[in-house]
């Protein structure tokens, strides 16, 4: 059975300083797409390198801890539990510290719905990738047959983009940041993205979701222009100019990044993608904690919806941490872990940060 607590949580029920999480870092987003092979073929000339695998199949516990209603078709013949779940993925990554995405396809139960159709959809409907030659990529890219939504434009800050689809349709900004030194990929046949940056979540109450935000340990760096030019809008995949209130978010530990904005124009509140966790696109969002016990009980006072409770992850009864998935205000899936490689990693990421 699914533990569901529903309600929104009340932000102002108690002081700033009891209103914090454990959480370390970002761990990772996920991606699910429809064909592994070729979608880590695709990723991997972009530059990313495999981190990890983890198991195919699991536990009936960790069926439901992502959202799974239970029997499936799965009969068994892969290990692990009948009426569970397939899937094939790997941790892919930019070296030591420069990000990781969950990368996923699922047999059992399969999702084939494409990802959001349009930027403004509430939910994670994107993610950066940070390069140092915005201009070689777009063209290394485009070669490679990558779908971008307009040449490279830059926005009202000054900051330099294009958007880019993955081949299930999956969004990514690709954004220019200065370089540090030497680049060590110009012998390489790859790209000059150096990391990821921030995962953009569209919300329906800005100042609401920054707020709950704030829990995890994300902090308002920087305002976000309100307005953007045409050129902005169509580089989104807009014929209009646009309009938002966000800010960017930064953690005040591992240093990652959110993008929180409330689309004002165009508009789009259709509610993001609902369970279970296996929807082609960013579907989500993963961060580490040191204390998953106490910020569950938090997380529980203040009326925040659990998808289960805190599950062993990831082999059966015997693993050494545990996972439990919950829903932002507006429904978008987000993952709390405690696990010592998990912990390790983050603490490694904000050592180096």
């Amino acid at each position: 059975m699914l533990l569901v607590v529903c309600g929104a949580i009340n932000l102002g029920a108690v002081a700033d300083d009891q209103l914090a999480l454990n959480v370390l870092a970002r761990v990772h987003f996920n991606t699910n797409v429809s064909n592994f092979e070729q979608a880590r073929e695709f990723y991997g000339q972009l530059g990313f390198e495999t981190v990890s695998g983890f198991p195919d199949t699991n536990t009936i516990e960790m069926a439901h801890a992502i959202g799974i209603k239970t029997p499936t078709s799965y009969d068994g013949s892969q290990g692990d539990a009948v009426g569970g779940y397939l899937l094939h993925g790997e941790l892919i990554g930019l070296g030591l510290t420069g990000g990781i995405i969950d990368l996923i396809e699922f047999s059992i139960p399969r999702n084939d719905q494409p990802p959001y159709a349009a930027i403004n959809h509430l939910g994670m409907v994107y993610a950066e990738m940070l390069t140092t030659d915005l201009d070689a990529d777009y063209q290394h890219m485009t070669n490679l047959g990558v779908e971008f939504l307009s040449p490279p434009v830059r926005r009202a800050n000054g900051t330099r983009f294009a958007m880019f689809k993955d081949p299930d349709g999956t969004f990514y900004e690709l954004q220019e940041i200065p370089s540090a030194g030497e680049d060590d990929r110009e012998d390489r046949e790859t790209t000059h993205i150096d990391r990821l940056g921030a995962v953009a979540i569209n919300v329906s109450d800005y100042e609401h979701s920054a707020a709950w935000y704030r829990l995890f340990g994300y902090e308002l760096t920087q305002q976000l222009d309100q307005a953007e030019s045409l050129e902005v809008g169509l580089a989104m995949g807009f014929a209009e100019p646009i309009k938002i209130i966000g800010g960017l978010f930064t953690h005040r530990q591992d240093g990652s990044q959110l993008k929180l904005m409330e689309w004002l124009s165009p508009r789009d509140d259709r509610p993001p993608y609902a369970l279970p966790i296996n929807h082609l696109g960013i579907h989500r969002m993963a961060f580490s904690t040191s204390d998953i016990d106490a910020d569950v009980a938090l997380l529980m006072q203040h009326g925040v919806t659990l998808v289960s409770p805190v599950t062993p992850c990831c082999s059966g009864p015997d693993s050494w941490g545990g996972i439990i998935a919950f829903h932002d205000p507006d429904g978008t899936v987000m993952e709390l872990v405690e696990q010592p490689l998990m912990t390790f990693i983050a603490w490694l990421t904000s050592w180096f940060n």
